[in-house]
């Protein structure tokens, strides 16, 4: 069907859209016995990755690799990769969930389906989006506000030892590196004034408890090093007290009487520019995981102030979710949240947000993230039906699903319905 007239038909298409059970926020795991699904010869529209275990073990925790084999096929049927693999488990809430995310460490850097060689991917589940596409949305967006890097992705079918798991996104893992973050890779023996400023790659998540965390001075806020992970370990003694002294004062700065100086409050030691494009990005979805609690990375180049970003975890944005007031279309969550609270709170920030949400507006980029919305419905419309094969849950309630559709399609456009309310009560309430 032409791409016009499926959106037509969309847009006027009548649901029966059914609550989802409000107010939960802990995750139930679903018992799913799906019927036996696999790929046809000839049928494959979407990239095919088919992992092979060492004797078929079964991929069962997150910190312990099993070692295998991966095989890459384009649409057509050609071996665009193949060669040993390990594999394990990731994620929070996600892994408990039938379709399992999964982390995979090449033997070598390799470049897949287009994007830059590296040996670190992952492979996103996207269980509880029925739409299969919030991240991918998400991270148009970031590319579109202008983020210094946003990871690439692909859609993929995916089959673990000859069993069908279906459709997945194959996501550049947020890691220092040239294509990837872009800032110096943290060396042991960088201890002079100006190697010890960078570079470091942290991640704000309040749920891990790993020996590599620390907690920033005023707001608690839980700061992970993922890069290097070693940063907490012996040996390490004088990069781990920089960073953890830098962060200290920030947050000091940052609630303290002089904040909007320039000179000695937030503007000194964060990207101001990243801090508006990353809260741009996080309000238009609204994310529930992106308030400066989960899932939150931000870098420090060496010689740099902090910088936000690169974004991740969407799963449970645009409207995906039940508790938090993250289902509304209006009101603000991450401008809400931890440092943002007291930034917001400074007139010349604000104005430089608006400014930023005017210079996007005019620029389309609003507009061209609802179009990309129907592009990938027109793209995901035949093979989604082989993914709810393997996954009947289109009439159930995933947690924390917001509603049930019922349809793909009707997941669609409710999803659609709830970013255009979004766009619209955030036009409204910029710069007021």
């Amino acid at each position: 069907m032409p791409h016009r007239t499926r959106t037509t038909l969309l847009v006027l298409a009548s649901l029966t859209i059914v609550s989802a059970c409000g107010g939960s926020t802990e995750p139930t795991e679903v018992v799913v016995t799906p019927p036996p699904v696999s790929i046809a010869p000839g049928t494959a529209r979407l990239p095919i990755i088919s992992i092979t275990t060492a004797s078929g073990a079964d991929i069962v925790s997150k910190e312990v690799y099993v070692a295998g084999a991966m095989t890459l096929t384009d649409t057509l049927g050609a071996t665009a990769m193949q060669g040993a693999i390990e594999i394990r488990g990731r994620g929070n809430t996600t892994w408990f969930m039938p379709k399992k995310p999964y982390r995979l460490r090449l033997v070598a850097s390799t470049s897949l389906l287009g994007m830059p060689s590296s040996r670190h991917w992952v492979l996103l589940a996207n269980y509880s989006d029925k739409t299969l596409m919030r991240n991918a949305l998400a991270f148009e967006m970031s590319r579109m506000a202008g983020m210094a890097w946003t990871p690439r992705l692909r859609d993929v079918e995916v089959q673990v030892n000859g069993r069908y798991q279906g459709i997945y996104q194959l996501v550049e893992h947020i890691r220092i590196g040239t294509d990837r973050v872009n800032i110096a890779s943290m060396r042991v023996s960088d201890t002079s004034a100006t190697n010890i400023t960078g570079g470091y790659l942290l991640e704000v998540d309040e749920r891990r408890g790993e020996a590599y965390c620390f907690n920033s001075y005023l707001t608690k806020m839980v700061f992970c090093a993922n890069d290097p992970e070693t940063l907490l370990e012996p040996g390490w003694e004088k990069q781990r007290a920089y960073i953890t002294n830098y962060i200290a004062r920030t947050d000091t700065a940052i609630f303290g009487t002089r904040f909007a100086d320039p000179a000695a409050g937030y503007a000194a030691f964060i990207d101001v520019e990243s801090a508006i494009n990353y809260n741009i990005v996080q309000e238009v979805v609204k994310n529930v995981d992106g308030a400066l609690r989960f899932s939150s990375y931000m870098y420090k180049p060496r010689g740099g102030k902090l910088t936000f970003g690169p974004v991740w975890d969407f799963d449970l944005a645009l409207g995906n979710v039940n508790y938090d007031g993250a289902d509304l279309t209006r009101g603000w969550h991450s401008r809400n949240a931890q440092w943002y609270t007291r930034l917001f709170q400074d007139p010349v920030f604000k104005a430089r947000f608006t400014a930023r949400w005017n210079e996007l507006k005019a620029a389309g980029a609003l507009d061209s993230l609802q179009k990309m919305v129907f592009a990938r419905l027109n793209y995901l419309s035949i093979v989604q039906v082989r993914n709810f094969e393997r996954w009947p849950i289109l009439g159930t309630y995933v947690w924390p699903n917001r509603v049930v559709a019922g349809s793909y399609d009707g997941e669609v456009i409710t999803m659609n319905l709830w970013l255009q309310d979004r766009l619209r009560w955030m036009n409204g309430a910029i710069g007021q």
